[in-house]
């Protein structure tokens, strides 16, 4: 064994609430993290944001770099080391694709990927066509964990006067989808690589066990459509949020780097 490197991995995270020169390591990256340790693999886990970076001299020193979190400075770090040569999962161009939710819905639907009708605008009187078939959801461009998500009815909640959007206090540009029927359930896909899993939850979950949910079978028209989603955007490590409406489902969502609730498995593949 003389003479072997070892492969060096670093993970991109973010700061601890409570102390921000430590990484908050969820359950997840810390299992992840000591599998490959007991590998030989040399793990670093940065944080970023509690360092003082040199930017004339940042270049690649590890075998792999690991996108866990997604922050504005984490992105901008990796897309110089991507740049640079370095070897990063996910990368920064699907990562960035796949946090706005314009761009991905354009893209995943253009793959074929069954979604409800969706809208992208600046004005909020452009939206008034929109509520002909029931309500909307207003989301953010850039949102994650549904966070300053609303559902709209005509006439409800909603000035319709030709004025620009962040007038009202929503963020530019808005993205509009429709409120499309479902049975009270959600389906969370997980993707590694070629593996897939699936779980069910309950709609809007709020405790730790329905956002564990419970392992469903996936059926294949559906474990394509996550497929898709991944290939469309360019994603390795993702979740797909499905609804169920009439017989037929609709992708609401893609998350990159999900937490893996629920999957038992998902760490060793990871690794």
């Amino acid at each position: 064994m003389n003479g072997l490197r070892r492969t060096t991995i670093a993970f991109f995270l973010r700061a601890s609430e409570g102390d921000p020169k430590k990484p908050r390591i969820s359950p997840l990256t810390a299992e992840i993290a000591v599998r490959l340790t007991n590998r030989g693999v040399s793990v670093n886990l940065m944080v970023p944001e509690s360092e003082m970076i040199s930017a004339d001299e940042i270049s690649p020193l590890y075998d792999l770099y690991v996108l866990k979190e997604s922050t504005p400075l984490n992105l901008s770090l990796a897309g110089a080391l991507e740049l640079a040569g370095a070897t990063i999962v996910n990368g920064v161009r699907p990562s960035l694709l796949a946090r706005d939710k314009i761009a991905a819905t354009a893209l995943i639907a253009a793959a074929g990927v069954p979604v409800p009708p969706s809208w992208a605008s600046g004005r909020m009187k452009s939206l008034q066509h929109a509520f002909s078939d029931g309500p909307i959801w207003l989301k953010p461009r850039n949102g994650t964990n549904g966070n300053g998500v609303r559902r709209l009815t005509h006439g409800e909640n909603l000035d319709l006067e030709d004025t620009p959007a962040d007038a009202h206090g929503l963020p530019l540009p808005l993205f509009a989808q429709r409120d499309v029927l479902s049975s009270g359930s959600d389906l969370k896909v997980y993707v590694v690589g070629s593996k897939v899993w699936a779980i069910s939850r309950p709609f809007g979950a709020q405790t730790v066990e329905q956002k564990i949910g419970k392992p469903v079978p996936l059926n294949a028209e559906m474990r394509d459509a996550a497929l898709a989603c991944g290939e469309a955007l360019g994603l390795e490590i993702y979740g797909v949020d499905f609804l169920f409406a009439e017989r037929r489902f609709y992708v609401i969502d893609v998350n990159i780097f999900p937490g893996y609730k629920g999957i038992a498995e998902a760490a060793t593949a990871l690794a």
